[in-house]
């Protein structure tokens, strides 16, 4: 018999208990609150990146939820940050009218007629990763960003205790989840009594971009103790730089996200930390929310995925989960 992994179980069990507990619900209120009890629900997981390696567990996290649930989930999206044709691939679900929609939502006013026509149409949508409050999405399942940017702050103090200055990388500057992290680091930065300094970097999404811009801003600045990127694409591409230019113990480097160039940078000492967000937790809850709703009514709720800093210490264990899909 395979053991599943604790967190696949865990999230296994609160569904069916929240099924469970439903039931009662349902048959006291009748035909008028639940859906057909054999019927197979469609749901779409749209992403603003299917290409950057971080959505792998979320689009498995959500595979797993309809497969637990018995209902068909497609998972699309560009394959770099495009929010006009993200907004697309939501649209072409609501003309195949599925029961339902999580997509992320990087732009904080994007996305606000896609979801009003959605929910228009009787389709809930959910945010998922990246929210925007203000949609009329449902809920919302994800990382407390700013949080999380407050925790890469403080792992940033252990690791560069002396001061000095950083880049902060970011793939795309104006994302509404990625500004709020970088917010977080710099509100931990600027309150040590101006013993850090730090240059924000935008790459883009393009990995060979991303470490071609960043080695440039290390190139012109000597004077960089440490790198930071605030996901997985930076993240990588400093891996890749400290890695290449044998830079373990002159510059700190760390990341968001758990992807391999990371992870092994990790493993080997040339890396510090990543701060993960747990994304197949953000899959798997978002359809099982989804799920409730259309077969219980059961109104969908906010989850923090939370932040979980992997070390030197705990990177073993989360390399050997994030290599079956669920870290």
């Amino acid at each position: 018999m395979k053991i599943l992994p604790k967190a696949l179980a865990a999230c296994i069990g609160h569904a069916l208990i929240a099924l469970s507990l439903a039931l009662p619900q349902v048959l006291a209120a009748g035909s008028d609150t639940a859906g057909r009890p054999n019927q197979r629900y469609k749901f779409v997981v749209v992403t603003h990146a299917t290409a950057v390696p971080f959505f792998v567990p979320v689009r498995k996290g959500a595979e797993d939820a309809g497969k637990l649930v018995g209902a068909d989930v497609t998972y699309t999206g560009p394959s770099g940050f495009d929010i006009e044709k993200q907004i697309d691939f939501i649209r072409s679900a609501i003309a195949q009218n599925v029961d339902g929609v999580a997509t992320t939502m990087p732009d904080p006013t994007a996305f606000n007629d896609v979801v009003k026509e959605a929910m228009g149409r009787g389709i809930p949508v959910i945010a998922l990763n990246a929210d925007a409050p203000a949609s009329g999405r449902l809920a919302y399942i994800g990382q407390g960003n700013y949080e999380a940017g407050v925790s890469m702050g403080q792992q940033i103090l252990k690791v560069v205790p002396a001061g000095g200055h950083l880049l902060l990388c970011i793939h795309t500057a104006g994302a509404e989840n990625l500004e709020a992290r970088i917010k977080g680091v710099k509100d931990v930065l600027d309150k040590q009594s101006g013993k850090y300094s730090y240059r924000v970097v935008a790459t883009g999404t393009d990995m060979v971009r991303a470490v071609s811009l960043i080695s440039s801003a290390l190139q012109a600045d000597s004077s960089i103790k440490g790198m930071f990127g605030v996901e997985d694409v930076t993240g990588s591409a400093i891996a890749q730089i400290i890695d290449r230019d044998d830079l373990k113990g002159k510059v700190a480097g760390g990341s968001f996200d758990l992807v391999a160039d990371v992870l092994n940078g990790i493993e080997k000492g040339e890396m510090q930390f990543t701060i993960d967000q747990q994304p197949y937790l953000q899959g798997f809850q978002s359809v099982i929310n989804l799920y409730l709703l259309k077969r219980y009514n059961l109104a969908p709720t906010d989850i923090n995925t939370g932040v979980a800093p992997v070390t030197q210490e705990n990177v073993a264990k989360v390399k050997e989960l994030a290599a079956q899909g669920y870290r």
